[in-house]
């Protein structure tokens, strides 16, 4: 789970640059329900959104700890799209 906040973190750190020097058009979605997370980029612009739930963390689906989750790879291709 850090790794994957850490990752975020370097994600949002390019969103909010791209804030700084194209507008404000990159949102920083975060939900707590309990102990489980959601966080998240919308595109203003575009009205897109990618959101990745710490919920699929736990029970029968469980990421590859080797591998990148999808969502942050969408999140990251949503902000070099731009």
């Amino acid at each position: 789970m850090r790794k994957i906040l850490k990752e975020f973190d370097r994600i949002w750190s390019t969103a909010d640059k791209a804030n700084k020097t194209g507008g404000y058009r990159f949102h920083r979605c975060f939900s707590q329900r309990g102990k489980y997370v959601s966080f998240g980029i919308y595109d203003s612009r575009a009205k897109h959104y990618v959101l990745f739930d710490t919920i699929n963390l736990v029970g029968n689906f469980r990421y590859n700890s080797n591998n990148v989750p999808a969502e942050l790879i969408a999140m990251r291709e949503m902000i070099d799209n731009r």
